[in-house]
């Protein structure tokens, strides 16, 4: 079975968890996902290939000498120097300044105003990313910013990305942004609930059992910080810190 090919631009389609201990990772993951990995000598560090489902949605990265673990969304774009030097001009940062990828396609890390990371990716045809429309187990089904500011978050990304906001309100939790892309929902926007946490990003994994996966990733070594939430009219969720310090979340509808 094969992967539709993109592009997707404005749409999120890798993920790359960057971790202080991928073996551990790994045996995390696949325990709790039933992934494959297929490890690539990428010149000289070792890139895991996380395959799920049809074909690969990411990888796994070590880097010993980052402040924390966490998951590195990657979103498409037509063209990644010119959606870098937009995103300086619009008040974010460039992290890593656009790269060629061998074989693979180009990116660069960029930070938005609040300081919420993420790459933005051009791929060659056959390597445009995952499907971002494909609800399949163990794939990344959501990503939401947790931020500081969530208008200048929206500002951000709406001009960057071409996103539309279409507000819901959630009581004393406030308002969630959704972001528009035409009639795909491209991911959400909320303000952080733990005031002087950093912004960030969260990928949300889609599982279909909830309470199994929330109970197996516990007994894999996971701290469990929402267990089972119900989103009213979408579904649960749960948020979990994996064994190597990296925030994830699992979903079911």
């Amino acid at each position: 079975m094969t992967t539709p090919q993109g592009p997707w631009p404005g749409r999120f389609v890798w993920h790359d968890l960057m971790t202080t201990d991928a073996a551990k990772a790994q045996k995390f993951y696949t325990a709790l996902f039933d992934w494959q990995i297929q490890e690539l000598d990428m010149g000289g560090c070792k890139y895991r290939m996380i395959m799920a489902g049809p074909g690969p949605i990411g990888g796994i990265v070590e880097e010993k000498n980052i402040p924390v673990s966490h998951w590195m969304p990657y979103v498409a774009v037509d063209d990644v120097d010119a959606a870098a030097a937009k995103v300086t001009k619009l008040g974010g940062s460039v992290c890593v300044p656009p790269t060629d990828i061998p074989g693979t396609g180009r990116f660069s890390v960029v930070g938005d105003p609040t300081g919420g990371y993420l790459s933005l990716y051009k791929g060659n045809p056959d390597s445009a990313g995952a499907d971002p429309d494909q609800a399949i187990p163990g794939r990344v089904c959501w990503n939401e910013l947790l931020t500081t500011d969530e208008l200048a978050a929206q500002k951000f990304y709406s001009a960057l990305l071409g996103w539309k906001e279409q507000a819901k309100d959630m009581g004393p939790m406030g308002t969630y942004h959704v972001q528009l892309l035409g009639d795909k929902q491209a991911g959400g926007i909320m303000k952080h609930p733990q005031p002087g946490v950093p912004s960030a990003w969260l990928a949300y994994f889609f599982v279909t059992d909830l309470r199994h996966s929330t109970d197996r990733a516990k007994s894999l070594g996971a701290a469990i910080f929402v267990d089972s939430m119900a989103i009213p009219g979408v579904g649960s969720f749960s948020l979990l810190q994996d064994p190597t310090g990296a925030h994830v979340a699992l979903f079911s509808m």
